[in-house]
């Protein structure tokens, strides 16, 4: 037993050694060239973005129709108030058809109402007359308030060598009229002057016939049929390109229904896509921005925040949206490009 207990403490004292040997070595000094700390800058907001446009409109028509003609191509630039489809005069809906003729009745009744020379005319004549007539009664009321002459006849009888005869005599006294006159005299004043009134203000509508309700009544009407005829042309409510059609010509057309996609590619900015909670609530409107794109390796192009959306975009994770005013809009960028966004935060 003996031995191998010797051969136990020799195979210990060899353990030890090497540890020591071990611990000895660990002393030695490091290397010469570390690898250098990532610097990270804490003034600065990364975040993927991409190219959209802050100006655009799908256009649809109100109204359906069997048939649709467009008169524009995708790539087309377009001014406001250009006819960009409409419906053929023969694949016109019954309600537009009907408008047409309305609109004819009312505006020849617009016409009507307007055509006012001989009214006109007519109408200054009853003002004199009636004022003719007021002045008259007017005068003979105020003249019931003094004493009236008035006259009577009496017969009386006279002896003649013919025998009596009956002779007429007239005399004449002064009176105050009485209660019956006075009151006859009062009504037709106040007819004479009622009448006078309604034939000035007969006057004065058709002097400011324009302002009056009748023509409103007739020109809101015409406004509201025109209106509706004018839905049988798409038009572009602002300068822009047609981006992309979603019919074609000769297709049916139902109300509402998406015709074309215009936008105002002059307004193209970016907008972030994966900008977390954490950093949006560093960034201000008016922060500096660096924007580089996937598809323009060589472009950086310099630009602005100029809105951060108030609620979370939707779908999976918790971004926010920034847009990014450019300022310029480099060559080749389009609609849909990736981008990536360096925003220097000023907090």
């Amino acid at each position: 037993m003996k031995p191998m207990l010797k051969f136990m403490n020799l195979l210990l004292l060899s353990a030890l050694i090497a540890g020591c040997g071990g611990v000895t070595s660990s002393t030695e000094p490091a290397a010469e060239n570390p690898q250098p700390l990532l610097n990270v800058r804490d003034d600065v907001v990364s975040a993927s973005a991409e190219v959209t446009v802050g100006k655009w409109a799908n256009l649809a028509f109100m109204l359906g129709a069997e048939r649709v003609t467009v008169s524009v191509k995708a790539g087309d630039t377009v001014k406001r108030g250009d006819v960009l489809a409409f419906f053929p005069d023969d694949a016109l809906p019954q309600s537009l058809l009907n408008a047409q003729a309305d609109l004819i009745l009312a505006q020849q009744a617009l016409d009507d109402l307007l055509d006012t020379d001989t009214a006109l005319a007519q109408a200054a004549i009853a003002v004199r007359n009636a004022q003719e007539d007021y002045d008259q009664a007017f005068k003979y009321r105020d003249s019931l308030n003094y004493l009236q002459t008035y006259t009577e006849t009496v017969i009386k009888k006279e002896n003649t060598p013919f025998g009596v005869i009956e002779v007429p005599k007239v005399r004449e006294y002064e009176a105050y009229a009485d209660k019956e006159t006075i009151q006859k005299a009062d009504e037709d004043l106040a007819l004479k002057e009622a009448l006078l009134n309604d034939a000035k203000a007969e006057l004065d509508r058709l002097i400011n016939l324009k302002n009056s309700p009748e023509v409103s009544a007739a020109q809101t009407r015409i406004a509201a049929l025109e209106a509706l005829l004018r839905q049988s042309k798409l038009t572009a409510p602002f300068d822009g390109a047609v981006v992309q059609l979603y019919i074609n010509s000769g297709e049916m057309v139902s109300p509402g229904a998406p015709v074309l996609l215009l936008a105002d590619l002059s307004t193209l900015q970016v907008k972030t896509t994966d900008l977390n909670e954490v950093d949006v609530a560093r960034i201000q409107i008016g922060d500096q921005v660096k924007v580089s794109f996937d598809a323009l390796p060589d472009t950086v192009v310099t630009g602005t925040v100029s809105e951060i959306s108030l609620k979370n975009a939707a779908g999976s994770g918790v971004y926010y949206d920034v847009f990014v005013t450019l300022d310029e809009i480099p060559e080749g960028l389009r609609w849909g490009m990736s981008a990536f966004v360096e925003i220097e935060v000023s907090k």
